[in-house]
This record gives C-alpha cells, sequence and structure tokens, in this order.
C-alpha cells in the first residue's frame, strides 16, 4: 500500500514538472497554456483526494473512526447516491446504469461509511472513465451476504498501472465494518469493485 501510494505521487510530481517546464518554454500568454494549467489544477485535485483518503485511513487503522453498525435498509441509500447521476439536465446522455436486486435483505453496516465508499466510487468511475462509457451499479444478495459491485472503464486516471490506489485507501471503510473489497479487471477493459457485507441477523 505505502510503495503504491510512493509511486501515485511520484507521478504527479512528474506530471507537475513537465507540465511546468511546457509553461517556461512556451511564450507569454500563448492559448496552449490553458491545457497545460488544466492538467496542473487535475492533478491537484487529485492529490488532494489521496491525501483525503490516507488521513482517513490512518484514523480508521488507529481506531479513531466511529462505527456504527445497525440494520440497514440499502434501497434508500442506493437511490440517494445514484439519483443525481439518473435524473441529468434536459439533453445529457444518462451514463449510469443500475442493476438492483428488488429481494435485497438488510445488511449489517454502518450508513455514513457505506455511503461514502458508494459515493466516492461512483464520482470516480464517471470522472476517469470515458464520456461514452457506461458505468454499471449493481446490488444482489447471495448465501447470507450483499454483494454492491461498481464496474467502469477506470476508476484513476489514464496510464495509472495501480489498480487505483485512491479506491483502496477508500474502501478501508468497509473493512471495519466486517465486509470485504475485492477489484476485478475484465477481459474487455472494464473494472469492478465488488464490496461485500453481511446480511443483518434479523432478515436471514
Amino acid at each position: 500500500m505505502i510503495e503504491s501510494l510512493e509511486r501515485r505521487v511520484g507521478r504527479s510530481l512528474e506530471a507537475f514538472v513537465k507540465q511546468l517546464r511546457c509553461l517556461t518554454e512556451s511564450p507569454q500568454g500563448c492559448p496552449d497554456w490553458q491545457p497545460h494549467l488544466d492538467s496542473m489544477q487535475q492533478e491537484v485535485s487529485s492529490l488532494c483526494d489521496l491525501i483525503a483518503d490516507a488521513m482517513l485511513l490512518q484514523k480508521l487503522e488507529a481506531g479513531k473512526v466511529s462505527v456504527r453498525l445497525e440494520s440497514l435498509d440499502l434501497y434508500p441509500l442506493l437511490e440517494s447516491v445514484s439519483r443525481h447521476l439518473i435524473n441529468t439536465k434536459a439533453g445529457s446522455t444518462v451514463r449510469l446504469v443500475c442493476e438492483i436486486d428488488p429481494r435485497l435483505p438488510h445488511v449489517l453496516a454502518d450508513r455514513e461509511l457505506t455511503e461514502a465508499v458508494l459515493t466516492d466510487l461512483l464520482a470516480r468511475s464517471m470522472k476517469y472513465s470515458d464520456p461514452g462509457s457506461p458505468v454499471v451499479l449493481a446490488a444482489r444478495s447471495v448465501a447470507g451476504k450483499v454483494f454492491l459491485q461498481v464496474t467502469a472503464q477506470r476508476f484513476a486516471s489514464p496510464g495509472d498501472r495501480d489498480f487505483a490506489t485512491e479506491v483502496v485507501l477508500c474502501c478501508r471503510q468497509i473493512e471495519v465494518q466486517n465486509g470485504q473489497v475485492t477489484c476485478q479487471h475484465h477481459p474487455d477493459g472494464l473494472q469492478t469493485v465488488v464490496i461485500t457485507l453481511p446480511v443483518a441477523p434479523a432478515t436471514f
């Protein structure tokens, strides 16, 4: 994990140096400056997200984040994290596809942590996948467990050799709830993050 973070920061620093070199070599007031500035801003935003995730991970590992497990109905939560992505402006293409089992049982989970993870995964998938590439949010239950899946073209910037270091950090929030997170690569280039949560005892 630490080595992955170091590589991620190293790539951002390399990108900064490259963009700065381009800016210094370009004539002052050149219209080509804007793409370089935009690229630098994107790296700044990405690094801010990474730092926030790393700080959260540190708090989780130190037991400083309160975990409140409860019998949680997933339908309102899934609607909350997806509503704004489905109800787009007129003329905009709906990229999010929801495949939710209508018979989902309640899970034993922390509402705020689970919602934060799903919100972050969907935001990253929309941000880094190509505009025409759909994102799939799926939920199903099997043998006393509920599987939440987000499938997308990418969860991190193109060329990132690691499997979305930011996503791994964020999903540590699931592990403190006695859940599991797995990441899958598909032959067609798509990637899936699978969140597994236990069914609440009262719903067996």
